[in-house]
């Protein structure tokens, strides 16, 4: 049985022509010539769809790299906007420095005067009493 149906398989059938219509050939080297035309146009065809590709794919990239630069100019804006504000604060610290510094200064002054006075004072009433 298997031998029939494999014998079955192996005959060819031809389908015979269904229009009376002529058919007109050309010569060999123009079918070579249009031959080799379709082959280059499909050729350029695939190259056309690649190099589309890789437009898409490079403008694609281009997208990616403007906006990581936009972030990267939003955090370098971030990042002078941090340095400006601890500018401002060390200012502000160096001027609250100078000024408690100029109070201490002023202090010290007072207590020295203070203590001549004291000394003065002490002085004036001991020889009072020891004179009196």
């Amino acid at each position: 049985m298997l031998i029939s149906i494999l014998s079955l398989s192996l005959t060819a059938f031809s389908q015979t022509g269904t229009n009376n219509q002529p058919t007109k050939c050309f010569p060999i080297p123009v079918v070579k010539q249009i031959t080799k035309d379709l082959m280059s146009g499909d050729s350029a065809k695939a190259q056309l769809k690649l190099t589309e590709d890789q437009l898409l794919e490079t403008e694609n990239k281009v997208v990616m790299k403007d906006s990581i630069i936009t972030l990267l100019r939003i955090k370098e804006d971030n990042y002078q906007t941090i340095i400006k504000a601890q500018e401002q604060k060390y200012t502000i610290l160096e001027d609250h420095t100078k000024k408690v510094e100029l109070q201490l200064k002023k202090e010290k002054f007072k207590n020295k005067f203070t203590t001549i006075i004291s000394g003065v004072v002490v002085a004036t009433l001991t020889f009072i009493l020891i004179t009196h």
